[in-house]
């Protein structure tokens, strides 16, 4: 549990914010710099934080370590080196992040590794349950913990559960060329919040979401299985105080004078990167020496520093990725170096945080190339560090910022570049190195600004804030509690027991599952030997209701004893009766309304539309999901207008829509069942799946079983007056039923007592 005074957040990444180094049977620790840590800087006092200590640990040391993190409550997720390869090393790195950097050329799938990525996102969860309170706050990050959402979701329901991606997240696209599609997307849903960089990401997610799983969503959040998540958008900053801190250090102001003396009468353009194919640092230079091979004097004005901070040297593409660069520097030192003049000077390795901060301030033009990055932080630092008063060279600086990274967004004063349009690039680099004073102050200004917005320490109180009240709003709204061994079995003792039982089905989706047309969703064998089974039960009656067309329930159900009721209420028949309608409609909308379905429908490929007897229906199954969806939304809009004082009602089924006439609904037909309430013996259960069924649910008697099937969520008519359950799909509702008929089968042999 929590230390006592803990404020119930806890904070889950792939690394802890220390390093550990393992050596002849000891440990050291140290903080980390940077990264994460930073950012989350201001909250380390009040969080326990969950995550790998950095190093293999062998088991003799564990115990150990974790006294020695658990004082700065600090709770490790121990990794054998072999996890730590396929976990990190074949799954993170080889797969997911060349997949969501659009690198696909370079994605990895190793099968095998997947099940270890499941089994450690399973220790993580683990780790936090053990060290959180019921009612904490627990935030994910990243693309290593993407399934730890839902997991926790499953564990522990009322956990307060926020995820952020600090990568990109790409296009629908390319996403879909992932085989775990389908279960990261899950994962991550199992959040309250889910949160992006930019929006452009979010609104590939919400796209992946819709292609993929078939959720539609509005901007701001989804209904995922009768819980509603929130989707925002919280861009990440810098650690402002921090940076303030290293500019006023003496050792700063050291380097600085250094750096004029060294450059003095020289423009310098600066490059800071770690070794990653995402950062374009081959391209960058590529576009340095064009500008040189255009005009060859401007080496003797003009420098380039290029850092690159190590990283993954034992993976032999980041070994080639460094050999490229190096390459490229030698051959263009050895084209357009003079005798005390080098035109690129390359750092590979750590540098410190003053020295850092002191080539920020110096130079002249920050060039960031990345081919795709989440935010990348290193053009808001070149910013604060430039725009900060108190020592020279302050407003000297333009940064040059590619407009595939993320802070192409939020820099308003950037001169933007495509990466690989190498003349493009030269362009811009002549424009900021001859901006004139005035322009390079007024766009640092308003970077600045930005900047001053963005700071970690408002992003990470934002990101809560948000959280909290997404988690609130999903307590409001939480579905009914799954049916389960322990409830079906409560659920069986009241069926069998009942003198006489009703069962009310709806059919799409609650009893067959959805097809890309609806022809072909035609009831299977099980299914129709199911439905004669349940009706064949003593004192039992099944009635199917359903938005269907008369004439599709009567060539699939006519011949079974089930009573049916067809076009959400409209008209009905006992087994083997004659249909009859059950209210009188004012009708005269209908055919107009038909032609402007129509007329849209021949505008989507893929849609069609079902004219019924009090109803028509533009279904979208078969369309492009996200186009079919967009032209959903429109056709609302152009419906509401039209049917202005018509007697008439808008239904928004799964990838239909339905305009109906109004007072007819599934619930007219469940009141004419109960017109004198119900026997106490009298067992009720009504089934369905959508909003249409909420009329069906909201009309069953008291004492019923109102079963909710997928992401259907009790109405807000709900009294507590029923018990109201959830199923998870048809196929469970099926053997739920099938359940139900097999435990009446030996009271239907019994005789009747005398």
């Amino acid at each position: 549990m929590a230390r006592p005074g803990h404020h119930g957040l806890v904070i889950a990444s792939n690394r802890l914010p220390v390093r550990l180094t393992v050596a002849n049977g000891s440990f050291e620790v140290q903080r980390s710099v940077g990264g994460l840590s930073a950012a989350l800087g201001a909250m380390r006092g009040d969080a326990t934080w969950i995550g790998w200590p950095g190093a293999v640990v062998p088991p003799a040391l564990q115990k150990r370590v974790s006294r020695r993190l658990a004082k700065d409550n600090l709770y490790p997720v121990f990794l054998s080196a072999d996890e730590e390869e396929d976990f990190y090393g074949r799954v993170c790195n080889d797969t997911l992040w060349p997949l969501f950097h659009y690198f696909s050329e370079r994605l990895r799938i190793t099968p095998e590794a997947w099940a270890r990525y499941v089994e450690v996102n399973e220790r993580y969860a683990d780790v936090i349950l053990e060290h959180c309170e019921p009612d904490a706050r627990v935030w994910v990050h990243d693309f290593h913990l993407m399934l730890v959402p839902e997991m926790l979701r499953k564990r522990a329901p009322d956990l307060s559960i926020g995820f952020f991606l600090h990568i990109p997240f790409p296009s629908s696209e390319i996403y879909r060329l992932l085989p775990a599609r389908e279960e990261l997307l899950r994962g991550v849903l199992g959040a309250d919040y889910v949160s992006f960089q930019v929006g452009d990401y979010a609104r590939h997610f919400r796209s992946s979401c819709l292609r993929i799983l078939g959720v539609d969503s509005e901007p701001d959040w989804l209904d995922l299985d009768g819980r509603r998540v929130g989707i925002g958008v919280d861009p990440i900053g810098i650690d402002i105080a921090g940076f303030r801190e290293v500019l006023a250090d003496p050792e700063t102001e050291r380097h600085l004078a250094d750096l004029e003396r060294q450059y003095e009468g020289r423009r310098l353009i600066l490059g800071v990167e770690r070794l990653d194919y995402t950062k374009g640092i081959p391209q960058k230079l590529h576009a340095f020496e064009r500008f040189l091979e255009q005009d060859p004097e401007r080496a003797q004005t003009t420098s380039m520093i290029q850092v690159v901070v190590p990283s993954r040297l034992e993976s032999p593409e980041y070994r080639a990725q460094r050999d490229e660069i190096e390459l490229l520097i030698a051959r263009i030192n050895g084209r357009f170096a003079r005798p005390g003049v080098t035109p690129v000077e390359y750092m590979h390795r750590d540098i410190s945080k003053p020295a850092l901060v002191a080539l920020y301030r110096r130079a002249d033009v920050m060039m960031v190339t990345a081919l795709r990055d989440g935010m990348n932080l290193v053009a808001q630092e070149f910013v604060l560090c430039q725009s900060e008063p108190g020592l020279p060279s302050r407003w000297r600086g333009a940064l040059l910022l590619s407009e595939l990274a993320g802070s192409a967004q939020v820099l308003p004063g950037a001169l933007l570049v495509n990466p690989w349009n190498v003349d493009g690039v030269v362009d811009h680099l002549v424009t900021a190195l001859e901006l004139p004073t005035r322009d390079r102050r007024r766009r640092l200004e308003a970077m600045a600004k930005r900047v001053e917005s963005l700071d970690s320490r408002r992003w990470a109180e934002g990101f809560l804030t948000r959280l909290g009240r997404h988690s609130r709003r999903d307590r409001r709204t939480r579905r009914p509690p799954t049916v389960d061994a322990t409830l079906e079995a409560r659920i069986r003792r009241k069926f069998v027991r009942a003198r006489a039982r009703t069962i009310v089905l709806d059919y799409d989706g609650t009893l067959r599952e959805f097809e890309l047309h609806p022809d072909l969703a035609q009831p299977t064998p099980e299914i129709r030997k199911l439905l004669r089974d349940l009706a064949a039960l003593p004192a039992t009656d099944v009635h199917i209701v359903s938005g269907r067309r008369r004439r599709n329930l009567e060539q699939w159900f006519g011949r079974l004893p089930v009573h049916l009721c067809a076009e959400h209420g409209y008209v009905a028949r006992a087994p083997g009766g004659e249909w009859r309608t059950l209210v009188d409609l004012d009708l005269s909308w209908l055919r107009p309304i038909e032609r402007l379905l129509r007329r849209v429908a021949a505008d989507v490929p893929g849609a069609h539309v079902e004219r019924k007897s009090c109803s028509v229906a533009w279904h979208y199954r078969q369309a492009d999901r996200e186009y079919g969806s967009w032209r959903a939304r429109e056709l609302l809009n152009d419906l509401s207008q039209h049917l202005a004082g018509a007697p008439a009602e808008i239904l928004l089924g799964r990838q239909v829509v339905e305009v109906r006439a109004q007072g007819v609904n599934k619930g007219l037909y469940v009141q004419g069942l109960f017109p004198n309430g119900k026997e106490a013996t009298h067992f009720v259960l009504g089934l369905g799946d959508d909003r249409t069924d909420h009329d069906l649910l909201d009309a069953l008697p008291s004492g019923s079983v109102a079963g909710h099937v997928g992401g259907l969520l009790p109405s807000t008519r709900s009294d507590g007056s029923r018990d109201d359950v959830h199923i998870v799909g048809p196929g469970e509702v099926r053997a739920f039923l099938r359940d139900l008929a097999s435990a009446m089968e030996p009271a239907a042999t019994e005789p009747p007592p005398a």
